[in-house]
């Protein structure tokens, strides 16, 4: 893999729900491919407020070169285990300045090595469409392996199947 690209992984707070919002809204791919239509006007609200409302949910904001807000990571800790963080978004612009790939393998690897170093979190697990042939490579490609357990989602009247990935990062690791 080639130098990091100039990201920075930081909380998101209420000073970037603009910034959020316009992120959101320049990834058309994701909330089509995941949720089956167009991003809402107040998406970034709605997802600060929940944030706020749990003590367990994180959402981190993908910067690039600390001025552009390119993606997010949304996650929540001890779920559904205790020292289990479920990844529940990696959300990228559709419009990236470098390297779809290699931008969401550094935010995920920046995102382990805090959660070894910082916090009691011993594995990550995922959700990921088994159909969606490039989201599986990539999971993959980092280092994720699918276990045995599937989600049926209900996306625009139609079910999809969802393989759920996963990824040991204990202390030791």
């Amino acid at each position: 893999m080639q130098d990091a690209p100039p990201i920075l992984l930081q909380p998101i707070v209420t000073e970037h729900l603009a910034d959020l919002q316009a992120m959101y809204e320049a990834s058309t791919h994701y909330f089509l491919t995941f949720t089956g239509k167009p991003v809402l006007p107040i998406q970034a609200a709605n997802d600060y407020h929940q944030l706020l409302e749990s003590d367990d949910r994180a959402i981190l904001g993908i910067w690039w070169e600390e001025e552009q807000l390119i993606g997010s990571l949304d996650f929540r800790f001890h779920h559904p285990a205790a020292g289990v963080l479920w990844l529940g978004a990696l959300i990228l612009r559709d419009d990236l300045p470098g390297d779809r790939q290699e931008i969401g393998l550094w935010a995920i690897r920046i995102l382990e090595e805090w959660l070894r170093i910082a916090t009691e979190m011993e594995e990550i697990r995922t959700a990921v469409p088994l159909k969606a042939a490039a989201e599986v490579r990539f999971w993959k490609t980092a280092g994720y392996t699918l276990t045995p357990e599937l989600l049926r989602l209900e996306i625009q009247g139609k079910f999809i199947r969802f393989g759920v990935f996963r990824k040991v990062i204990g202390k030791g690791k």
